[in-house]
């Protein structure tokens, strides 16, 4: 009789336990679930988190307003002013990640480049590129060897593209100086979206570069041009029915509805 009892009373104490696990991780996967009243999902990530995209930086100052654009700009510790465009589009987010993707495509709407290549691939998400831009006369045109790095977060509804420039014993590894160019290192481009809503996303496009041999103050002076041009040609392609068909055929295109459909849901109980 005492052996029987231990055992329901082992067994009993073992259910209790799985139980108590199992309605624990039931209750992680629950809290990991971002639920937002605001339009943009990413305005409720905690400070932690903000503090890892570089579009919640504490120190960015509005420049201007132009048009529907808003431009903002920082100085670095280096002294060169970096500059960030932000900008409503009424487009699928599927057909900024693919455009974001087509390195060909950078020279027609990145503001005065000219050659845009890719170098190596490491995978669809990793690469070596390389590219040029034109510069103000007298100064020769500017090119920078850059790796891509791609981040993304569903919960929030964030992906990023980061390029930034390669040191020079890197550099030239994979491309050789060019004869009439003058190398950049010091560079970082990003292209940020924020998806709103199924055709709708917050887009930021983020420029600082150290185009050697250009007085600080003049770099300073041209950079708030670069990232407002860059946006406005960047909307413009995103019309093209070429990137509007390569949407459909995204990577991420399940993600993107799954997370458009929470937030739609959310909005419904609400």
């Amino acid at each position: 009789m005492n052996k029987d009892y231990y055992i329901i009373k082992i067994c009993f104490i073992f259910v209790s336990l799985l139980i108590i696990v199992l309605c624990t991780n039931n209750y992680s996967v629950i809290a990991k679930s971002i639920f937002c009243s605001k339009e943009d999902w990413t305005e409720c990530a905690s400070n932690g988190i903000k503090s890892k995209w570089i579009e919640y930086a504490p120190d960015w100052k509005l420049l201007k307003k132009k048009d529907d654009v808003l431009l903002y700009t920082r100085k670095l510790p280096s002294g060169i002013v970096q500059a960030k465009a932000e900008k409503i589009m009424y487009v699928k987010p599927e057909v900024v990640e693919q455009l974001v993707r087509d390195v060909p495509s950078y020279k027609e709407f990145m503001y005065k480049c000219f050659i845009a290549e890719t170098i190596k691939i490491f995978n669809d998400e990793d690469m070596i590129v390389h590219n040029a831009t034109a510069m103000p006369w007298p100064l020769k045109p500017r090119d920078g060897v850059v790796r891509t790095k791609v981040t993304k977060d569903w919960e929030y509804g964030r992906f990023e593209v980061l390029c930034y420039g390669l040191h020079p014993h890197q550099s030239k590894q994979f491309v050789a100086p060019v004869k009439g160019f003058v190398r950049m290192h010091e560079v970082s481009v990003y292209m940020i979206a924020h998806i709103l809503h199924r055709e709708k996303v917050k887009c930021f496009y983020i420029i600082h570069a150290d185009p050697t041999g250009v007085p600080l103050f003049a770099v300073n002076l041209l950079i708030d041009s670069y990232p407002y041009y860059t946006i406005i040609k960047f909307e413009e392609m995103l019309k093209k029915p070429e990137y509007i068909d390569m949407g459909k055929k995204s990577k991420y295109l399940a993600q993107i509805e799954t997370f458009c459909k929470r937030k739609q849901n959310y909005v419904k109980s609400n």
